[in-house]
Protein backbone atom coordinates (compact mmCIF):
# COMPACT_ATOMS: atom_id res chain seq x y z
CA UNK A 1 0.00 0.00 0.00
CA UNK A 2 0.80 3.47 -0.17
CA UNK A 3 1.84 5.76 2.55
CA UNK A 4 1.14 9.08 2.98
CA UNK A 5 2.86 11.70 5.57
CA UNK A 6 3.54 15.05 6.19
CA UNK A 7 6.51 16.09 4.50
CA UNK A 8 9.35 16.75 7.02
CA UNK A 9 10.84 20.58 7.40
CA UNK A 10 12.07 22.27 4.47
CA UNK A 11 12.63 18.57 3.20
CA UNK A 12 11.83 18.83 -0.45
CA UNK A 13 11.02 21.28 -3.09
CA UNK A 14 7.86 22.72 -3.68
CA UNK A 15 5.75 22.10 -6.73
CA UNK A 16 7.31 23.62 -9.31
CA UNK A 17 10.55 23.71 -8.46
CA UNK A 18 13.50 21.23 -9.27
CA UNK A 19 14.66 18.59 -7.06
CA UNK A 20 18.37 18.50 -6.05
CA UNK A 21 19.52 14.98 -4.74
CA UNK A 22 22.32 12.81 -4.51
CA UNK A 23 22.93 9.81 -6.14
CA UNK A 24 22.83 7.97 -3.02
CA UNK A 25 19.69 9.68 -1.94
CA UNK A 26 17.97 8.61 -5.19
CA UNK A 27 19.13 5.07 -4.43
CA UNK A 28 17.81 5.22 -0.81
CA UNK A 29 14.64 6.74 -2.11
CA UNK A 30 14.30 4.00 -4.82
CA UNK A 31 15.41 0.98 -2.07
CA UNK A 32 12.42 1.80 0.02
CA UNK A 33 10.67 5.49 -0.09
CA UNK A 34 9.86 4.83 3.66
CA UNK A 35 13.10 3.99 4.98
CA UNK A 36 14.26 6.81 2.86
CA UNK A 37 12.05 9.61 4.84
CA UNK A 38 12.98 8.10 8.23
CA UNK A 39 16.94 8.35 7.40
CA UNK A 40 17.27 11.31 4.93
CA UNK A 41 14.27 13.78 6.16
CA UNK A 42 13.41 13.17 9.65
CA UNK A 43 17.36 12.04 10.68
CA UNK A 44 17.21 8.85 12.21
CA UNK A 45 20.56 7.71 12.86
CA UNK A 46 21.88 4.21 12.58
CA UNK A 47 23.85 3.20 15.53
CA UNK A 48 27.47 3.35 14.94
CA UNK A 49 29.03 -0.53 13.49
CA UNK A 50 32.51 -1.05 13.72
CA UNK A 51 32.27 -1.27 9.63
CA UNK A 52 30.91 1.96 8.90
CA UNK A 53 32.75 3.65 6.78
CA UNK A 54 34.51 0.86 5.37
CA UNK A 55 33.41 0.86 1.52
CA UNK A 56 34.55 4.80 1.87
CA UNK A 57 37.63 4.07 3.43
CA UNK A 58 39.01 1.44 0.58
CA UNK A 59 37.45 3.73 -2.28
CA UNK A 60 39.84 6.34 -0.49
CA UNK A 61 42.81 4.05 -0.51
CA UNK A 62 41.95 2.77 -3.89
CA UNK A 63 42.29 6.05 -5.43
CA UNK A 64 45.91 6.91 -3.30
CA UNK A 65 46.83 3.54 -5.14
CA UNK A 66 45.80 4.85 -8.71
CA UNK A 67 46.69 8.31 -7.85
CA UNK A 68 50.46 7.15 -6.53
CA UNK A 69 50.36 4.66 -9.95
CA UNK A 70 50.08 8.21 -12.25
CA UNK A 71 52.47 9.66 -10.58
CA UNK A 72 55.30 7.31 -10.20
CA UNK A 73 54.59 5.61 -13.41
CA UNK A 74 54.58 2.08 -11.82
CA UNK A 75 51.73 -0.10 -9.65
CA UNK A 76 52.96 0.37 -5.87
CA UNK A 77 54.92 -2.07 -4.46
CA UNK A 78 53.58 -4.26 -1.38
CA UNK A 79 55.52 -2.25 0.95
CA UNK A 80 54.29 0.87 -1.05
CA UNK A 81 50.30 -0.51 -0.69
CA UNK A 82 51.28 -0.96 3.32
CA UNK A 83 52.69 2.89 3.63
CA UNK A 84 49.51 3.87 1.52
CA UNK A 85 46.99 2.46 3.87
CA UNK A 86 48.85 3.37 6.96
CA UNK A 87 48.11 7.44 5.12
CA UNK A 88 45.21 6.78 3.80
CA UNK A 89 42.86 4.33 5.61
CA UNK A 90 40.56 6.02 7.87
CA UNK A 91 37.71 4.37 9.73
CA UNK A 92 37.01 6.39 13.29
CA UNK A 93 34.17 4.33 14.03
CA UNK A 94 35.75 1.17 15.08
CA UNK A 95 37.99 -0.17 17.71
CA UNK A 96 41.51 -0.98 17.75
CA UNK A 97 40.81 -4.85 17.12
CA UNK A 98 38.06 -4.09 14.58
CA UNK A 99 39.83 -1.03 12.93
CA UNK A 100 43.03 -3.80 12.30
CA UNK A 101 40.73 -6.42 11.15
CA UNK A 102 39.38 -4.38 8.33
CA UNK A 103 42.78 -2.92 7.66
CA UNK A 104 44.37 -6.44 6.77
CA UNK A 105 40.96 -7.25 4.76
CA UNK A 106 41.29 -3.81 2.75
CA UNK A 107 44.95 -4.78 2.28
CA UNK A 108 44.30 -8.08 0.99
CA UNK A 109 41.44 -6.09 -1.57
CA UNK A 110 43.69 -3.52 -2.83
CA UNK A 111 46.87 -5.74 -3.07
CA UNK A 112 44.51 -8.06 -5.31
CA UNK A 113 43.53 -5.71 -7.68
CA UNK A 114 46.58 -3.96 -7.65
CA UNK A 115 48.19 -7.25 -8.95
CA UNK A 116 45.18 -8.38 -11.11
CA UNK A 117 44.20 -5.54 -13.00
CA UNK A 118 47.59 -2.99 -13.33
CA UNK A 119 46.43 -1.93 -16.59
CA UNK A 120 43.68 -0.03 -15.16
CA UNK A 121 45.95 1.84 -12.98
CA UNK A 122 47.77 3.09 -15.82
CA UNK A 123 44.58 3.84 -17.92
CA UNK A 124 43.48 6.25 -14.69
CA UNK A 125 41.77 9.23 -16.81
CA UNK A 126 40.59 10.84 -12.91
CA UNK A 127 39.66 9.86 -9.79
CA UNK A 128 36.48 10.81 -7.51
CA UNK A 129 34.93 12.49 -11.02
CA UNK A 130 32.38 14.75 -9.69
CA UNK A 131 28.48 14.77 -12.23
CA UNK A 132 25.11 16.24 -12.57
CA UNK A 133 22.36 14.86 -14.53
CA UNK A 134 20.29 17.67 -15.01
CA UNK A 135 16.85 16.33 -15.75
CA UNK A 136 13.44 18.13 -16.14
CA UNK A 137 12.61 18.68 -12.22
CA UNK A 138 15.39 17.16 -11.11
CA UNK A 139 19.12 17.05 -10.93
CA UNK A 140 21.06 14.39 -9.80
CA UNK A 141 24.73 14.57 -8.49
CA UNK A 142 27.83 12.21 -7.42
CA UNK A 143 31.63 11.53 -8.08
CA UNK A 144 32.89 8.09 -10.41
CA UNK A 145 35.12 6.33 -8.55
CA UNK A 146 37.71 6.03 -11.71
CA UNK A 147 37.23 6.91 -15.19
CA UNK A 148 39.28 4.96 -17.71
CA UNK A 149 40.53 6.12 -21.01
CA UNK A 150 41.88 4.35 -23.78
CA UNK A 151 38.12 2.57 -23.53
CA UNK A 152 38.09 0.38 -26.91
CA UNK A 153 41.46 1.54 -28.10
CA UNK A 154 40.73 4.64 -28.97
CA UNK A 155 42.27 7.96 -27.52
CA UNK A 156 39.35 9.90 -26.79
CA UNK A 157 37.38 6.95 -25.79
CA UNK A 158 36.85 6.25 -21.97
CA UNK A 159 35.08 4.09 -19.38
CA UNK A 160 33.39 5.03 -15.80
CA UNK A 161 34.58 2.27 -13.04
CA UNK A 162 33.01 2.34 -10.08
CA UNK A 163 34.47 -0.13 -7.09
CA UNK A 164 32.13 -1.91 -4.84
CA UNK A 165 33.39 -3.86 -1.77
CA UNK A 166 30.32 -6.27 -1.20
CA UNK A 167 27.58 -6.79 -3.60
CA UNK A 168 23.97 -7.81 -3.16
CA UNK A 169 22.42 -9.66 -6.27
CA UNK A 170 18.75 -7.06 -5.74
CA UNK A 171 20.39 -4.04 -5.88
CA UNK A 172 20.66 -2.31 -9.00
CA UNK A 173 24.18 -0.89 -9.62
CA UNK A 174 23.84 -0.48 -12.98
CA UNK A 175 21.75 2.31 -12.75
CA UNK A 176 23.82 4.69 -11.07
CA UNK A 177 26.94 4.20 -13.76
CA UNK A 178 24.26 4.96 -16.26
CA UNK A 179 23.44 8.20 -14.78
CA UNK A 180 26.86 9.08 -14.53
CA UNK A 181 27.42 8.15 -18.21
CA UNK A 182 24.42 10.30 -19.14
CA UNK A 183 25.47 13.14 -17.62
CA UNK A 184 29.25 12.52 -19.08
CA UNK A 185 27.86 12.36 -22.51
CA UNK A 186 25.89 15.33 -22.27
CA UNK A 187 28.83 17.16 -20.56
CA UNK A 188 30.64 16.00 -24.38
CA UNK A 189 32.50 13.26 -23.27
CA UNK A 190 33.56 10.06 -24.62
CA UNK A 191 31.90 7.63 -22.43
CA UNK A 192 31.48 4.32 -23.87
CA UNK A 193 32.06 1.89 -21.05
CA UNK A 194 31.09 1.24 -18.01
CA UNK A 195 31.56 -1.61 -15.33
CA UNK A 196 31.00 -2.71 -11.77
CA UNK A 197 34.07 -4.03 -10.00
CA UNK A 198 33.39 -6.28 -6.90
CA UNK A 199 36.92 -6.22 -5.16
CA UNK A 200 35.61 -8.96 -2.52
CA UNK A 201 34.90 -11.20 -5.39
CA UNK A 202 37.41 -9.71 -7.61
CA UNK A 203 34.35 -9.58 -10.79
CA UNK A 204 33.47 -7.36 -13.23
CA UNK A 205 30.24 -6.88 -14.97
CA UNK A 206 29.58 -4.62 -17.45
CA UNK A 207 27.01 -1.72 -17.56
CA UNK A 208 24.88 -1.18 -20.59
CA UNK A 209 25.38 2.69 -21.92
CA UNK A 210 23.89 2.51 -25.17
CA UNK A 211 21.19 5.39 -25.95
CA UNK A 212 18.09 3.02 -25.44
CA UNK A 213 19.64 1.79 -21.71
CA UNK A 214 20.87 5.28 -20.97
CA UNK A 215 16.61 6.69 -22.25
CA UNK A 216 15.62 3.99 -19.83
CA UNK A 217 17.60 4.89 -16.64
CA UNK A 218 16.40 8.48 -16.90
CA UNK A 219 12.41 7.24 -17.54
CA UNK A 220 13.65 5.71 -13.82
CA UNK A 221 14.94 9.19 -12.62
CA UNK A 222 11.94 11.08 -13.49
CA UNK A 223 9.42 8.84 -12.27
CA UNK A 224 11.14 8.71 -9.02
CA UNK A 225 11.10 12.95 -9.39
CA UNK A 226 6.95 12.61 -9.53
CA UNK A 227 7.15 10.36 -6.46
CA UNK A 228 9.37 12.30 -4.31
CA UNK A 229 7.64 15.71 -5.14
CA UNK A 230 3.95 13.91 -4.36
CA UNK A 231 5.90 13.25 -0.91
CA UNK A 232 5.08 9.79 -1.63
CA UNK A 233 7.26 7.54 0.47
CA UNK A 234 5.89 3.94 -0.15
CA UNK A 235 7.56 1.08 2.33
CA UNK A 236 9.62 -1.93 0.50
CA UNK A 237 9.22 -4.55 3.22
CA UNK A 238 11.70 -7.68 2.21
CA UNK A 239 14.34 -9.77 3.35
CA UNK A 240 16.46 -6.63 3.72
CA UNK A 241 14.38 -5.00 6.22
CA UNK A 242 16.70 -7.43 8.68
CA UNK A 243 19.90 -4.78 7.65
CA UNK A 244 17.77 -2.28 7.74
CA UNK A 245 19.38 0.91 9.92
CA UNK A 246 16.36 1.95 10.59
CA UNK A 247 14.21 -1.01 11.37
CA UNK A 248 13.76 -0.36 14.93
CA UNK A 249 11.01 2.91 14.46
CA UNK A 250 9.54 1.39 10.99
CA UNK A 251 6.23 0.07 11.41
CA UNK A 252 6.39 -1.02 8.23
CA UNK A 253 9.20 -3.70 8.19
CA UNK A 254 8.84 -7.87 7.21
CA UNK A 255 8.83 -9.81 10.64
Amino acid sequence: STVRMPPAEASLAGPDESILITYSELAAFLDCGLAYRLRNLIGFQPRLAPELGYGKAVHHVMRAVAEHTQARGSVPTATEIDEILDLSFFLPSANKPAHRNLKAAAKRLVTSYAKDHPDDLYRVWETERPFELHLPGITVTGRADVILDEEGGIPTGLAILDYKTSVRSDDDYGLQLQVYSDAGQREGLNVRGAYIHDLRGDARTTVDVAPAALATAESVVLAAARTLRGRIYTPSPGARCHECEVRTVCGSRAP
